[in-house]
This record gives C-alpha cells, sequence and structure tokens, in this order.
C-alpha cells in the first residue's frame, strides 16, 4: 500500500501536539482513522480497522464511502448527525456505537470515537478517530437480555406464586420482588413487597412465624418444603412453600420462594377423608375408621396396662318402622339414635356406626365397673325414649353385647366377635338390654 498523505500529516501532528498522542493513547486501537474535512471523500483508515472487518487493507482505499458502503444506513445517519453536532460544538462528543456488516456476512460493533482538529478560528479542518471493537460484549449483552427475557417469561408465566428475598448480613429478610400469578393470588403488589421485611408486609405475629421457615432454609442451606395457612390481602390461604436458597461461596445471599394454593385441594381431600370415614347418614365414624380407633386404643392400652370396653348395640323394632313409615323415617330414626349415643358419652370415648341400624362404643377409663354399667343402663334407656318422627311417635329397643379388654380380647376380632355374641345373648333372651361377655 502506498503512503498517503494524511498518513503523513497525521504521523507529524503527533509529533507536534501531546494532546493527540494522548487521545490515540486512551483510545482502544481496533483501528484509527483521519479524516480531511476540507476534502470529504479522503479519509484514511489503518489497517486494523480492515482486519476487524475481514478485509484485505491493501484491497481497500483511502476514501470515506469505503467504510460507509458496509456501515448500516440507520447508524450512518447517526454519526453524521453527531459529527455536524461536534463541528459546531467541540464539548458535544463525537462518540456512539455503530454496526459493520463484516466480510462473511456477520455484524461487527464498532464503538466509534472521533475528535476535530481545528484552525485558530474553531473550524473543523480534519477528524483524528479511533475504532474500538465491541462485538463481544454486545453479544453477550444480547444473550444476557434474552436470558432475562426468558427468566421474566418464566418468572410470571407460572402459575406459582413466586417471590424473591434477600438475606441480610444480620440474618433478616428483605423482599425484593414477586411475580405476577403472587401478586393477583396474595392481592400484594410488586411496590408493596418491595424491601419490606416479612414483619413490615405481614405483621408481626404472621412476620416471625414466615421468618423462622427462612431461617431454617438459611441455616440448612438446601430446599425445604412445608404447609402454611396465611392470612392476605388476597383471602385466607393454605399455601404449599418451598424456599430455594441461592448461595455465593459458602453463604446464603438470596432465597426463591414457590408457593402453590392448596386450599380447595385440602378441601377436597378432607371431603374425601370424611366420605372415607365417617358414616353420611348419622356422621359418626364408619366401620373403617372405627377399626382404626380400635386398634389404636389396643396398642395404647398395652403399653399402659389399662382396660377399656366395647359396646356392641343393635336396635330391636327398626325394621318395623321402616316398614310402616319408611327408610326417610327409618334414617331420621337412626340419626336420633347416633346424637343419643353421642350425648351420653365422653368426647374422648369414640361412637361408630357399623352399617344398618348397628353401632359401637368404645369407652375408656373403665376401672370402675358399677359406674360403667350406670352409663350402659342409662345408654338403653335413652334409647328407648320416644321419638317424634313426622307426626309419628316411634319407639325403638336395643341389644347391647360388652366386651372388656383385655379380659375378652386382645385383639380387634376377638373383642368384636365376643361384644356380638354377647349382644346375640341378649337377643335370645327376649330382646332389650345388654349383658357383659362371659
Amino acid at each position: 500500500m502506498k503512503t498517503n498523505y494524511l498518513k503523513d500529516e497525521l504521523y507529524s501532528l503527533i509529533n507536534s501536539d501531546t494532546g493527540i498522542f494522548e487521545f490515540i493513547q486512551s483510545g482502544s486501537l481496533d483501528g484509527i482513522w483521519y479524516w480531511d474535512l476540507e476534502n470529504p471523500e479522503s479519509e484514511w483508515m489503518s489497517p486494523r480497522f480492515w482486519e476487524t472487518l475481514g478485509y484485505n487493507p491493501d484491497e481497500k482505499k483511502h476514501l470515506a464511502s469505503e467504510w460507509q458502503d458496509i456501515i448500516f444506513q440507520e447508524d450512518l445517519k447517526l454519526t453524521t448527525e453527531n459529527f455536524e453536532k461536534h463541528c459546531k460544538d467541540p464539548n458535544h462528543p463525537y462518540d456512539q456505537i455503530v454496526r459493520y456488516q463484516h466480510k462473511n456476512g456477520s455484524t461487527i460493533w464498532i464503538r466509534c470515537r472521533g475528535l476535530a482538529i481545528r484552525d485558530e478560528n474553531g473550524k473543523a479542518l480534519r477528524m483524528l478517530g479511533a475504532h474500538t471493537d465491541i462485538t463481544e460484549l454486545k453479544e453477550t449483552e444480547q444473550k444476557i437480555s434474552q436470558l432475562t427475557r426468558e427468566y421474566e417469561k418464566v418468572f410470571n408465566g407460572t402459575q406459582d406464586a413466586m417471590f424473591l428475598m434477600k438475606v441480610n448480613e444480620d440474618g433478616s429478610f428483605c423482599y425484593v420482588r414477586n411475580n405476577l400469578s403472587h401478586q393477583i393470588k396474595t392481592g400484594i403488589s410488586l411496590n408493596e413487597i418491595m424491601n419490606k421485611s416479612p414483619q413490615e408486609l405481614l405483621g408481626k405475629e404472621m412476620g416471625d412465624g414466615v421468618s423462622k421457615n427462612y431461617s431454617l432454609c438459611t441455616s440448612k442451606k438446601t430446599s425445604i418444603s412445608y404447609e402454611e395457612e396465611l392470612s392476605l390481602p388476597g383471602g385466607d390461604r393454605l399455601w404449599l412453600t418451598t424456599l430455594t436458597p441461592i448461595l455465593e461461596g459458602d453463604k446464603v445471599t438470596h432465597i426463591v420462594g414457590s408457593a402453590t394454593d392448596i386450599t380447595e385441594r385440602k378441601k377436597l381431600e378432607l371431603e374425601l377423608e370424611k366420605h372415607a370415614n365417617y358414616d353420611k347418614l348419622t356422621g359418626l365414624p364408619n366401620r373403617r375408621l372405627f377399626f382404626e380407633v380400635l386398634q389404636r386404643m389396643i396398642l395404647e392400652h398395652e403399653r399402659d396396662q389399662n382396660k377399656f370396653m366395647l359396646l356392641f348395640i343393635d336396635l330391636d323394632g327398626f325394621k318395623e318402622i321402616n316398614d310402616q313409615y319408611g327408610h326417610e323415617a327409618g334414617d331420621e330414626v337412626l340419626v336420633t339414635v347416633a346424637n343419643r349415643l353421642s350425648n351420653n358419652v365422653r368426647k374422648s370415648d369414640t361412637v361408630a356406626r357399623m352399617g344398618g341400624d348397628e353401632f359401637t362404643i368404645i369407652l375408656r377409663n373403665t376401672e370402675d365397673k358399677q359406674a360403667v354399667t350406670d352409663l350402659i343402663q342409662k345408654i338403653h334407656q335413652n334409647i328407648q325414649e320416644v321419638m317424634h318422627i313426622k307426626g309419628n311417635a316411634c319407639y325403638v329397643n336395643s341389644s347391647i353385647g360388652v366386651t372388656t379388654y383385655p379380659d375378652n380380647g386382645t385383639d380387634s376380632e376377638s373383642l368384636l366377635r365376643n361384644a356380638d355374641s354377647a349382644m346375640y345373648e341378649v337377643k335370645r333372651n327376649g330382646k332389650g338390654g345388654y349383658d357383659f361377655f362371659q
């Protein structure tokens, strides 16, 4: 490449003007340029600039049109505007980021800075400039921007209520943000949660409660999950919350919380549990739950070496009421009997409906046999009291068999079988009464 007069002139200026040298020193030398503003088509570009764009410098002319043909045209407009402002006002910087098309078709990002060389009247005669290749930086920014957008989509797109909190140096906590789902489900906006401590946001009692779990997550340095019931602006809800710590080295700096509203699921579970364990008509424990309670009682009393009693009750005369007044009347009789049985025992005792017109009662603390006998007598008499069902006076009696743990059995099957046997002994003797298994 032949020596160009502008290059020679620039070298001369560098030797005579230290300010120009300092400017070049401060620039990142991915290419420098020197432009004749009195002859705008003439511009010297250093070889490094063309190499950055994938071109052989020997094939390029020292003309402004050479680079103006490969710069993005909207960026050329920006450089032109800044050039004109800088020529009019030295304090306006000629400094912008522009895009060039590489020889292979890719995009190269260049930071282009320049300084006007002026005459004694301040007129711009030349422009000295430096190029810095920032393509890698811009590509990294774009990747970060893309990751940020993807994060926002996930953070705000998930149905789970999510929140981010900072762990302060003193071990306290401060909310950073919450996602859209959290805002909607809790009724707490982003502005309301930002920079608030749990106590400031939820009040001292509730704030202290949730902070215990946050502290547990911080101390364990691992994810934890738990159920919690919170009273929030969005209503009283039950949440399944998972806390995940974010560590820098060995220190937890932030916690990401993800909460799923399980209020309705819990209601359904309770309903299913109720249907599985309780009699739909009377509300008493059903046969299934009765055996669970009985088994627990056996284990408990086996350990403590205490006694308890099991009553097996069959209603006498119930079939006649069904036949005479219908099944609706019969159902009302069963409900009335269930209420009477429940009202005659303690809360620690268990009344269950085994099916049809059969009931069972588990009585705790039965060391005083006379007191238990008086209670059984009271239950028997109470069942016989008149029931007014749809204008009809209905009467039922009861046959009751009684067994004692461990005297009459040490397992649930033998206890129930022997109580049933004692009940049938009452029926064989004319019904209506009670008998202890012999």
